[in-house]
């Protein structure tokens, strides 16, 4: 008796179980920075905003988060942005949107700021790069 729960059981969970998904799907993707209105002064342990503006490739895409990577005073920045696939098309959009990132300095001295502005053919990453001191 307990041989036909098992296969019942297993049964309904093969049943239950499709492994295909014809609803949304979402992804995340990398969008390049368009413009940025960076400070060249920081004050240390105080947050300050810096606007980053981006261009949204088609209205599926939403700003999601920053890609953000720290290396000593060097700090590579990227937007994220979140796709979602309804199944529908995606109209295009070249909107400019504006995300804002808050940045608080932790240390005396100067900040390398590379965001991200494209990839050329052979695959070399772009950015537009600044320095920001931090001196009180």
């Amino acid at each position: 008796m307990k041989y036909i729960y098992l296969l019942l059981a297993v049964g309904f969970l093969c049943i239950s179980c499709s492994p295909r998904y014809d609803g949304p799907t979402e992804e995340l993707e990398t969008l390049p920075v368009s413009q940025v209105v960076m400070p060249i002064k920081f004050a240390k342990d105080s947050i300050t905003e810096i606007p980053v503006q981006y261009i949204r490739p088609t209205v599926c895409h939403s700003f999601y988060d920053f890609y953000y990577e720290r290396n000593d005073f060097t700090r590579t920045v990227a937007i994220i942005a979140l796709k979602q696939n309804s199944g529908s098309s995606c109209p295009p959009s070249q909107l400019e949107y504006t995300a804002t990132l808050k940045f608080k300095p932790a240390s005396l001295g100067t900040y390398h700021f590379k965001f991200w502005t494209s990839t050329d053919a052979q695959g070399v990453d772009h950015f537009a790069e600044y320095d920001a001191v931090v001196n009180h």
